[in-house]
């Protein structure tokens, strides 16, 4: 599976996606990345493909290389960014606890 191929997938899996709010998102025109999507276009550079994957929530060496695991983020804040509302509530509950218990439990 070469860069093309993972776009695609991934704006296939996730409903909330589609090539127009990816490119968006990542601060390109639609057509760019429909280009590139098509074929028409080869080429994009590093600091793009690096937009691409915040905008999709993929890790970007798995984005651009095919290495690693594509759900890794390069950070929490990342992840937590990935998660949906619901989540995002959920997650800070849980680190107020954290917070309020200390580290001695």
């Amino acid at each position: 599976m070469d860069m093309r191929e993972r776009i695609k997938a991934t704006i296939d899996a996730n409903p909330e996606l589609s090539v127009r709010s990816v490119s968006l998102a990542a601060g390109m025109s639609d057509s760019l990345l429909g280009k590139f999507l098509k074929g028409d276009n080869d080429s994009m550079t590093i600091k793009t493909a690096e937009k691409l994957a915040d905008a999709l929530g993929v890790d970007a060496r798995w984005l651009i290389f095919g290495e690693g695991d594509a759900d890794r983020a390069t950070d929490v804040a990342a992840q937590i960014e990935r998660l949906s509302e619901a989540q995002k509530t959920l997650v800070a509950q849980l680190v107020d606890q954290l917070r309020r218990t200390g580290t001695d439990g």
